[in-house]
Parts: C-alpha cells; sequence; structure tokens
C-alpha cells in the first residue's frame, strides 16, 4: 500500500487514535522543518496527491476531540489554502488551550493576512504562557508597529519561555529603534525579566550599544544585580566577538 493510501485510510478512519496518526503523517511530509525553516522538497507533490481530504480536515477541526482538533491545527498552518485560513481563524478562539495554542503557531503560514495577524496579536495578551509563546514566536512574520510593540510586551513578560520566543522573534526584525528600546529596558523594574532582552542585545546589538551594556555590566555599577552586570557583559562581549568575525 503507498503512502498516500495508507494516510487516505487513517485519516477518514473513525478509530480517533488511528486518525491522529494520519494526521501527524501529514503534517510531517508538509511542514516547514523548524532547524533549517524550509519544506521537504515533494511537499506540494504530497499535497496534490491528498487533496481529496481538505474536506475531511476541514471537518477533523469541528471534532469533539481536543488532540484531533489541535493535530489538525498543525496540519492546517502546512496545508495553506484560503479554507486552512478560515478553519484556523476559529480554532484560535478555541477554549481548549493546546487546540488554540497550535492555531495561533499555525497562523504564522499567513503573514499578509490581517485576520491572522489581529487574531495572533489577541493571543499575545492570553493567560496561558502556552499560547502566549506560541503568538510571540509566530508574529516574526508580520509586520507592523503594533506587532513590534507586542513583542516587547513579551519581553518583559512573567514566563520565560514566552520572553525567549519574543527575543526570538525581535531578533529576526533588525530595525534601527530596537536598540534605544532595549536601553531603556536597563532601568526596568523587574530586573530578573531581562534575561531575554539582554540576549537580544547580544544578538542585534552594535558597536555602540557594546559599550553601553559593557558600562552597564561593570563591577562598579551598583545600581543592577549581580545576574544583570553578568548579563550584559556577556551580551557585550558577543557583539565584539561577531563584530571581530566580519
Amino acid at each position: 500500500m503507498s503512502a498516500h493510501a495508507t494516510i487516505l485510510r487513517e485519516v477518514r478512519s473513525a478509530d480517533p487514535d488511528v486518525c491522529a496518526r494520519g494526521l501527524r503523517r501529514v503534517t510531517q511530509i508538509l511542514a516547514t522543518d523548524s532547524v533549517h525553516g524550509r519544506r521537504p522538497h515533494d511537499w506540494q507533490v504530497h499535497r496534490d496527491g491528498l487533496l481529496e481530504l481538505e474536506p475531511r480536515f476541514l471537518e477533523l477541526a469541528h471534532s469533539t476531540d481536543d488532540v484531533l482538533r489541535e493535530l489538525t491545527a498543525d496540519l492546517l498552518g502546512a496545508w495553506l489554502g484560503d479554507a486552512a485560513l478560515a478553519a484556523l481563524l476559529i480554532l484560535a478562539r478555541d477554549d481548549e488551550k493546546r487546540v488554540r495554542a497550535s492555531a495561533v503557531g499555525a497562523l504564522e503560514s499567513w503573514p499578509d493576512s490581517n485576520e491572522a495577524k489581529e487574531a495572533v496579536l489577541d493571543a499575545a495578551q492570553a493567560k496561558s504562557w502556552e499560547i502566549r509563546m506560541r503568538a510571540v514566536r509566530a508574529l516574526h512574520g508580520f509586520e507592523g508597529p503594533e506587532v513590534v510593540d507586542a513583542l516587547f510586551s513579551g519581553l518583559i513578560d512573567d514566563d520565560s519561555y514566552v520572553r525567549q520566543g519574543s527575543a526570538d522573534s525581535l531578533a529576526r526584525k533588525p530595525l534601527p529603534e530596537f536598540h534605544a528600546r532595549l536601553k531603556r529596558l536597563a532601568d526596568y523594574p523587574a530586573p530578573h525579566m531581562l534575561d531575554a532582552a539582554m540576549d537580544l542585545f547580544g544578538t542585534i546589538g552594535t558597536a555602540e550599544d557594546a559599550a553601553f551594556l559593557a558600562k552597564t555590566g561593570s563591577w562598579l555599577n551598583l545600581s543592577q544585580p549581580s545576574f544583570v552586570r553578568a548579563w550584559a557583559r556577556k551580551a557585550a562581549k558577543r557583539i565584539r566577538e561577531r563584530l571581530a568575525a566580519r
């Protein structure tokens, strides 16, 4: 039995476990690699071969099974298309936290959609850290001052995963005004939340920023706790090493 025939049989199965296995297979052969940021070279061939399953995917987006809805959300982000986007916009408001988080993350595949952007921005303010984390990571492809504002808010989020996700997304948007905003964070009243901000500084900072960070990290700077000074020195070193390697 061919790979496509197996997937067709599994996704159409009434057994939730079998269906879930099929959904995972589809996502695996279509989705972007998280390490290299590339789809499999033959993903379009696979999509064309499974096109008849799209109505089933859209049906599963409304399943009463939380796991199937979650897996379908992941799949739809790789499947693409207007119907997939419409289904994800609904799933991005799902009552189940894991389903909503997956749908929000999947919306990164539509960086030119205002509806997708609004849904992700809304999720960036969710109570659940998992949803906020998926939101700030998804925002890397969206544009606009409101996106930058959301990411800077995430940079000082209560949760460390959200902070790091925001830093990773901001690192992919090296705009000049980031440096001034990062410098202002050096006086943030909750310094234990500055880990990701300092890490970001080390990633995108300039020679001028290295000098600022070295001063912030000075042993003589008693206005900052020792861990902030250590983060600042580490960031300054990373900037200098990056500039020297050019």
